[in-house]
């Protein structure tokens, strides 16, 4: 084989290879220009429509036709907390026993892990004596008063103190059987976001009821979203129906709410029901 035959054989074998080569770069070219080889991290946004469809539709129901509703619902997951929604938050109501929120939480930081047993019990089984005398109690603390009117002054100044925007709060008793009383759900959020620096947070946040699982809850909801997700002081008295609490959704997401309803029409087993079929919307998302 001379030169010249011997230079055509290894120009046919080399392209081959040079053709492979420049197919291969081709395609690392082309993957990167379509993002394949680094695949785009995907962004995740939170959708709060099945929840605020639930609270709109509570604004509509006929039932509630002739009530006053108010509600207020914050994510606090982030540093940052975020107002989710909120209709006539700042409408002083009649709170009911959602009231003995301020009563035990202030108790719990004046007399300490002594009275941790009293405010599991109130709480839980909403025990209205027992909050009437702490808030006695608490009025004869600091202003050597064991009175109703002391002990609402002492917890009005307490969480003041706190941040709570208490214009407008009335406590007419310690237990919230008095259609005297007024809070309106802002508040009733305020003192609950506030309490997240106590040092006694998580005992005051084991105190209230756990949805379908124990104390005035323990047969709400169950079998749904909220079941062991929402921790809620409940109220009820004579037309009106209330909630407060925190909730830790399925998604993880931590909100804090409170819903109240006053002055409705019809039973109050129905619009409990109602009231719950939003709340079970709120722990879904």
């Amino acid at each position: 084989m001379n030169f010249m035959q011997l230079r055509q054989l290894f120009f046919f074998l080399l392209l081959p290879l040079t053709l492979l080569y420049s197919c291969q770069n081709d395609n690392r070219g082309s993957a990167a220009k379509r993002g394949l080889a680094v695949p785009e991290k995907k962004k995740v946004t939170i959708s709060y429509d099945t929840l605020l469809k639930a609270f709109k539709t509570l604004q509509k129901d006929p039932l509630l036709k002739n009530a006053s509703l108010g509600y207020m619902i914050v994510d606090i997951t982030s540093k940052d907390p975020v107002i989710v929604a909120e209709y006539h938050a700042k409408q002083p109501m009649i709170p009911a026993s959602t009231l003995k929120i301020f009563v035990t939480g202030a108790a719990l930081e004046f007399f300490g892990d002594q009275i941790i047993p009293e405010v599991t019990i109130t709480n839980q089984m909403s025990v209205n004596w027992r909050s009437s005398k702490l808030l006695r109690r608490i009025g004869g603390k600091v202003y050597n008063s064991s009175t109703t009117a002391a002990g609402a002054k002492a917890i009005m100044e307490f969480w003041t103190a706190k941040g709570v925007e208490t214009d407008g709060m009335n406590f007419y008793d310690g237990n919230g059987l008095s259609r005297n009383n007024a809070i309106s759900p802002k508040q009733l959020v305020d003192a609950l976001y506030a309490m997240r620096t106590s040092p006694f947070f998580q005992t005051f946040y084991e105190s209230l009821p756990l949805a379908g699982m124990s104390g005035t809850l323990r047969k709400a909801m169950k079998g749904s979203a909220a079941e062991g997700r929402i921790r809620a002081k409940t109220g009820t008295i004579a037309s009106v129906k209330s909630f407060a609490g925190y909730v830790h959704t399925v998604t993880g997401r931590n909100l804090i709410f409170s819903l109240i309803v006053n002055d409705f029409d019809g039973r109050v087993k129905v619009v409990k029901k109602k009231l719950e079929g939003a709340l079970i919307c709120m722990a879904a998302i």
